[in-house]
């Protein structure tokens, strides 16, 4: 189907435009849109009637100077890190020697 624009200077020939003519999802009417997929075709008044939410966006947290990260925790002691180091080593060590011994 084709309908006929007349243009401003009123020319004798009137140029001609396709029309686009769609259901709508909601209310099931026709209604003429180019591109009907940008409001989820649907009509004008259904897609008015629909509540639409705003996002807004975070502000970007600025990190501290220096290192962003504690590199030495305060809950931990040089003692029971060690201890834990000299005990990862000793289980390794007996690993190692059933497997090189027997």
């Amino acid at each position: 189907m084709y309908t006929a624009l007349l243009r401003i200077d009123m020319s004798v020939k009137p140029v001609y435009v396709k029309t686009f003519w769609h259901n709508c999802r909601n209310c099931k009417i026709h209604y003429m849109s180019e591109q009907p997929h940008v409001r989820a075709n649907l009509c004008d008044e259904c897609w008015f009637s629909m509540p639409h939410y705003k996002t807004t966006t975070k502000k970007q947290q600025k990190p501290s100077v220096g290192p962003t990260y504690d590199w030495w925790p305060e809950d931990v002691s040089l003692v029971g890190l060690l201890l834990y180091v000299f005990g990862c080593s000793l289980c390794l060590l007996i690993i190692g020697y059933y497997l090189w011994m027997k």
